[in-house]
């Protein structure tokens, strides 16, 4: 993308500044607004450093409440927040953390209740195709088999 005006690095600062305290980034997102403003790889690296200087740029934070907040959301799949995770380039480790932040009792009941809200759903066709659309889209959300294979 090839940025339209390029803006001097202390106005890029500010505008950063408000763009990480709107909700927590990852380096990747703050990265690409900074290209977009315009500014050369040495001076994304001087911002990105003083946006992590400043706590406002804070990966495991961010790997965290992304996790947190998928799956109370979206009732996303452990699976399916780590891949998330790794196309926004966050670190593997860091992944691991994130994933402590749901609780394996909560992640249990929200499987079960997203069975239960497809399968009423599910009416017509063979009890075979019910199953594979369930499958389906368990899957979709990032749920393994080994975690609801024996719930179906």
């Amino acid at each position: 993308m090839i940025p339209k005006k390029r803006i001097p690095v202390d106005e890029a600062i500010i505008k950063i500044r408000t763009f990480c305290n709107y909700r927590d980034r990852c380096h990747m997102e703050v990265c690409d607004k900074l290209y977009s403003m315009g500014l050369y790889k040495k001076e994304v690296d001087q911002v990105l450093l003083q946006m992590m200087d400043e706590d406002l740029l804070n990966e495991e934070r961010y790997a965290r409440s992304f996790a947190r907040g998928y799956f109370r959301t979206k009732q996303w799949g452990k699976y399916r927040i780590s891949m998330e995770l790794k196309q926004r380039q966050i670190h593997d480790r860091l992944i691991e953390t994130a994933m402590t932040e749901i609780d394996d009792e909560e992640y249990t009941a929200t499987l079960k209740k997203l069975i239960e809200k497809k399968q009423k759903s599910l009416k017509e066709g063979s009890k075979l195709e019910r199953k594979k659309k369930l499958t389906d889209h368990l899957l979709r959300k990032g749920y393994t088999w080994g975690e609801f294979g024996g719930l179906l």
